[in-house]
């Protein structure tokens, strides 16, 4: 399972938005091998959509923080015909309240919680893959739900975030001797 929030803005990216989305959609389509979530944003969803058209589209509604009208579209590509994810979605909205304030440690971090929830309804999806790792929210959820990660990230900084985040995760699971 591929499981990924990609840079949203023109200046997040080095190089023309939409030429690097679809080199970034190539690859994932590639080496995924039953479904992929993507969350994006709902301001690039009509090209998106037309672009590369989603198996099942998923609301993320911001819960009830001050930003509570605002709402991100995840996308479900379905990748294997034997994979059928519509047999394992039980929901297509979710309100779930933006992480904020001290809680925040990357400008686009999202909720635990959204993720976990999500992640659980894929059965038979023990490997997940998060191109645009960040600060490692992916990682530490996949670290939680015992399934095994593999997280990409080019920033140094977020590199190190999260490590520090998915190895604090692993530790409460070690047993002490």
């Amino acid at each position: 399972m591929t499981f990924t929030s990609p840079p949203f803005k023109d200046k997040d990216i080095d190089g023309v938005y939409w030429e690097l989305y679809s080199k970034w959609m190539d690859e994932i389509m590639r080496v995924t091998s039953k479904v992929a979530i993507i969350i994006n944003s709902a301001n690039r969803l009509n090209t998106i959509i037309a672009r590369w058209p989603p198996k099942r589209t998923m609301v993320w509604g911001k819960g009830i923080s001050q930003y509570s009208w605002r709402w991100n579209p995840i996308l479900v590509y379905q990748i294997s015909d034997d994979y059928k994810v519509n047999k394992y979605i039980w929901g297509d909205a979710f309100g779930v309240e933006s992480v904020t304030g001290k809680w925040k440690v990357h400008k686009y971090q999202d909720p635990e919680l959204l993720y976990e929830t999500i992640i659980k309804m894929f059965k038979d999806c023990q490997l997940i893959l998060d191109p645009f790792c960040g600060s490692g929210t992916t990682g530490k959820v996949a670290v939680k739900l015992e399934r095994d990660f593999i997280g990409i990230e080019l920033n140094p900084e977020y590199i190190e975030l999260a490590k520090k985040r998915i190895g604090d995760a692993v530790l409460p699971m070690m047993e002490t001797p």
